[in-house]
């Protein structure tokens, strides 16, 4: 943590920007890399903005909060969002861990817990106010549970990756095209979705592939893939 991480506040609340700016200060691990008003001030810099982590309140004037942070990582996957609320609905924590926030503050937490969050983010470590960690929890368990590929059909999905088509992974690992289709089919199920082209992006996304080991071709007859 030598290095300050580069942070932005976005909150309709100038007693509240001042507040997390003294905090921010105290933790020594941030600099204020800019603040905003609201979340069109704040999606209108972004792609050019030099930032890390946002703390990002949920109730503010125009755009709600939940839709500036799924704008947000449209538009930078990367970014760290750190959600700064009064209060929090199960269906929107739940919405914005499907998205994929770095961690939710409740705004009723103290200076200390605050200061812990901001501690644990600088070091990479996501933080969720104690009130919320049970919810948090049981949605990972219920999500790894959910997509919970087999040995062979992660295998499978590499191949799918990779660019090849389904006759030519039943080629590869010497089984049927119908055994392929019965895995491919079981996948779809598991991750509700529709084609093998989603299914290839969510794998990726996921971090179940490492698009750094992919090398897309194909594998006989110069043939392009088709994703289904």
């Amino acid at each position: 943590m030598n290095a300050l991480k580069r942070i932005i506040i976005v909150d309709d609340d100038a007693l509240v920007r001042t507040g997390l700016k003294g905090i921010i200060a105290y933790s020594r691990f941030f600099e204020i890399a800019g603040e905003a008003t609201n979340g069109e001030e704040f999606l209108s810099d972004l792609a050019s903005a030099d930032v890390e982590f946002v703390i990002l309140d949920l109730t503010m004037p125009g755009i709600y909060g939940t839709e500036v942070a799924r704008k947000a990582l449209e538009i930078r996957p990367d970014l760290k969002i750190i959600i700064f609320s009064a209060n929090v609905e199960k269906d929107e924590l739940l919405l914005l861990l499907e998205m994929g926030i770095f961690g939710y503050i409740l705004k009723t937490e103290g200076f200390g817990q605050i200061l812990k969050a901001l501690t644990n983010a600088a070091a990479g470590i996501p933080y969720f106010s104690p009130e919320l960690v049970g919810q948090v929890i049981q949605f990972n368990v219920l999500h790894s549970a959910r997509f919970n590929f087999t040995r062979r059909e992660t295998e499978i999905l590499g191949f799918m990756c990779k660019g090849f088509s389904p006759g030519q992974i039943a080629r590869k690992l010497f089984v049927s095209l119908r055994t392929i289709e019965k895995h491919r089919s079981n996948m779809l199920t598991k991750t509700g979705k529709k084609s093998t082209l989603e299914l290839v992006i969510y794998a990726i996304k996921n971090g179940i592939i490492s698009v750094s080991k992919i090398d897309y071709q194909t594998c006989d007859d110069n043939k392009k893939p088709v994703l289904l």
